[in-house]
């Protein structure tokens, strides 16, 4: 029997949660949800993304074998978030989780 691989954001439950819950999204929710983390990254964390998206693009995988590989903006957001202290993820997982709830509440009027 094949063994699960073990992601790198299975070592902190709030950013496997939140990645879970967007996999489980609707694509156009998704989309939004993308958005609004690459937003995040920019104003709260500072991230330079055309410096961050040229340093990415180099290396993206055009098979697109997982699911968040389909869509550029969440390639882009989990590739810079995966570098950021256990910390910074956890406080990024509850902004984008707070991000999710108001997109589907504002989705769903």
């Amino acid at each position: 029997m094949k063994q699960a691989q073990t992601r790198w954001y299975d070592k902190n439950p709030d950013l496997k949660y939140v990645f879970g819950l967007i996999k489980l999204l609707d694509k156009p929710i998704q989309d939004s949800i993308a958005q609004d983390i690459l937003q995040i990254l920019m104003t709260d964390y500072g991230i330079n993304l055309d410096e961050e998206i040229n340093t990415i693009s180099k290396n993206y995988n055009y098979k697109c074998n997982r699911w968040s590989d389909k869509n550029i903006d969440l390639f882009t957001s989990f590739e810079i978030i995966k570098s950021f202290s256990s910390e910074s993820q956890t406080s990024l997982a509850q902004k984008v989780k707070t991000s999710i709830l108001l997109t589907y509440l504002l989705d769903n009027k």
